[in-house]
């Protein structure tokens, strides 16, 4: 019997946040991609929602600061209530971890969020890892934009062994993969059962290799749904990535929705894309590394 492929969407950087960017003021933004994502579960259903981090400008350092420690505001708390729920029907598996702008210790992100800083879920036969990379100096009485710790190589190793048979994609608000040590980098370099790194942070869609040192292990950039990263905003548009777990073969697309935006005072509307396609693992189980 043919098993149905597995489908996953990854989305970072939402930034609920109240400033408004190109001209879409946050409830819009969050009606936008509550419609986004009925949409992508009509035209092709989805098993499980990973959220990875940055809903809020909670804890920030510039500006006007963070709104948690300035005014007693978490957006986190908001796009909870009014957005999460909403996201995916039910049955869908839905995993939302924290991003360097949500500094909450693990016990208030549960009560926040109900979920954990850092999580892990099978889907298909791959074993997601959700690591918690901004896990210091949590529950700050000052601002900042959080502190990187990087991962927890025993708990990814843990996780693991107790899955001996699934392979692995680690996941994270980021991979900074220059400041890992090499514990890491052996991992990276040895375990083949590891397809790839997904994380957001940048607000770009790529996909990069993290270098011969760390084994030529893909880094996908899941984009964002605020603003972009790019020096040409155009580049990464509001949008997500999609996993797609069909048999062997393993492959991610960054999917962009038709919205109409106001950027640098004009307006536009885009059309529907899907680019920076990664080939993760072949149908024949050979490790492709497709590096744009």
């Amino acid at each position: 019997m043919t098993m149905k492929p597995t489908r996953l969407i990854i989305a970072s950087d939402i930034h609920y946040c109240e400033e408004g960017w190109y001209g879409l003021p946050r409830t819009a933004k969050g009606e936008n991609l509550i419609a986004d994502l009925a949409r992508e579960y009509e035209r092709h259903p989805y098993d499980a929602l990973l959220l990875l981090g940055d809903y809020s400008l909670d804890h920030w350092v510039w500006g006007t600061k963070g709104t948690y420690l300035t005014r007693g505001l978490s957006e986190t708390g908001l796009f909870v209530k009014e957005v999460l729920g909403r996201l995916a029907p039910d049955g869908v598996t839905v995993r939302m971890i924290a991003g360097n702008h949500e500094q909450y210790g693990e016990e208030n992100w549960e009560r926040l969020t109900g979920h954990k800083r850092q999580d892990y879920l099978v889907c298909g036969d791959i074993l997601f890892i959700l690591c918690d990379t901004f896990g210091g100096d949590l529950d700050p009485t000052t601002h900042s934009d959080g502190t990187y710790v990087g991962v927890n190589v025993e708990e990814i190793k843990s996780l693991m062994a107790l899955h001996p048979h699934k392979r692995v994609i680690l996941c994270a608000h980021w991979f900074h993969v220059e400041a890992e040590g090499e514990e890491f980098r052996e991992l990276l370099r040895s375990e083949e059962r590891i397809l790839c790194l997904i994380c957001g942070h940048a607000h770009i869609s790529r996909v990069l290799s993290s270098g011969e040192e760390n084994g030529n292990k893909p880094i996908l950039y899941t984009g964002h749904y605020s603003y972009s990263g790019e020096k040409n905003p155009l580049r990464c548009l509001n949008g997500y990535r999609e996993l797609i777990i069909d048999g062997d073969r393993v492959t991610s697309k960054y999917l962009v929705p038709s919205h109409t935006y106001c950027i640098e005072g004009v307006t536009f509307t885009n059309e529907y894309a899907e680019t920076d396609e990664a080939i993760l693992a072949h149908s024949d189980a050979e490790f492709v590394r497709n590096v744009i």
